[in-house]
């Protein structure tokens, strides 16, 4: 298969999984605001909701003062996408983090996890905006 990303392509076996992750750093308010984009694969079986809840017990393990809203369904981009969007709050090497983790189901078992990263609380415009970049993803990939 043909691997593309923003600088070019290669070739890869048709049996490589894509795990890779992009990170865009934002520079949007108090506190800053970066955007990872990572991609996963739900485990045999599992439902989307159970593989973030999955995911957010061993982020919990691994940080301090842990804490998160619960999950909330959305839709995202125009296709109108079902997906999961949780906020958390945790400490890691002292200093308070903030996140807006949304993850949505593609093709296969594909998943892309959309978290946007602020060492302060999300501010209105913060939120306005990651709305808008949300609002904007349109797959590649049949979803």
């Amino acid at each position: 298969m043909n691997y593309h990303i923003n600088e070019g392509s290669f070739a890869l076996p048709a049996q490589a999984q894509d795990r890779s992750v992009n990170m865009l750093v934002l520079n949007l308010g108090p506190g800053g605001l970066t955007l990872v984009v990572s991609r996963d694969v739900v485990q045999e079986g599992e439902e989307l909701e159970a593989m973030l809840r999955r995911q957010l017990r061993t982020l919990g393990s691994q940080v301090k003062n842990f804490k998160q809203n619960e999950p909330v369904a959305v839709q995202i981009g125009q296709a109108r996408l079902p997906a999961l969007q949780v906020s958390t709050s945790f400490k890691q090497d002292n200093a308070t983090v903030h996140q807006l983790q949304t993850m949505v189901a593609l093709q296969d078992k594909a998943v892309l996890v959309f978290t946007l990263t602020c060492a302060a609380p999300l501010t209105q415009e913060q939120t306005a905006y990651a709305q808008q970049l949300l609002d904007s993803f349109t797959p590649s990939i049949k979803a």
